[in-house]
């Protein structure tokens, strides 16, 4: 071989190597489906929290810097006021409340999600007559360095 095919050599193999390395990795894989069915699974456990009228238990589904943005009352954007915001809901007389998922919408990326979905609710007001909501929601969900998906954004309001 003569140092004129090595040079040739050595730019096809250094030339092949650089398109070749510097080539995008794979796409992740698409794990929507399971993320999908995991933010329902948590969304459901949570609605099951509610019914505990425990601010620990409810809060437990939100991320650290989460949002929570209830209907004609300002924007809770920290635990103290999150906190304040459902025990606020919890100081309802006889309150009863729910809500189910109707959709659930997974980013391809896996790591931010949108769930909406419909709500009730039904209490007693001061002068004790029953009162009750219906409305709708919805919720940004990150999923956390550990894969458990945390509500990132919460809001909520009436039909009526």
């Amino acid at each position: 071989m003569t140092l004129r095919h090595v040079a040739i050599l050595s730019v096809v193999l250094l030339s092949t190597a650089a398109v070749f390395g510097c080539a995008p990795p794979p796409p992740p894989p698409d794990t929507r489906a399971a993320d999908e069915a995991a933010i329902r699974k948590a969304d459901a456990d949570w609605a099951q929290a509610a019914q505990a009228k425990q601010v620990a238990a409810w809060t437990a589904f939100y991320a650290d810097d989460a949002v929570v943005q209830p209907p004609n009352a300002k924007i809770a954007d920290d635990k103290a006021s999150i906190d304040a915001t459902v025990a606020g809901l919890f100081k309802l007389r006889d309150l009863k409340i729910g809500w189910q998922t109707t959709k659930v919408e997974v980013a391809r990326s896996g790591d931010l999600a949108y769930a909406r979905g419909t709500y009730g609710a039904s209490w007693r007001n001061n002068r004790g007559r029953p009162v009750k909501e219906v409305g709708k929601y919805v919720e940004v969900w990150r999923k956390q360095p550990d894969g458990e998906w945390k509500c990132i954004v919460d809001t909520w309001n009436t039909d009526q």
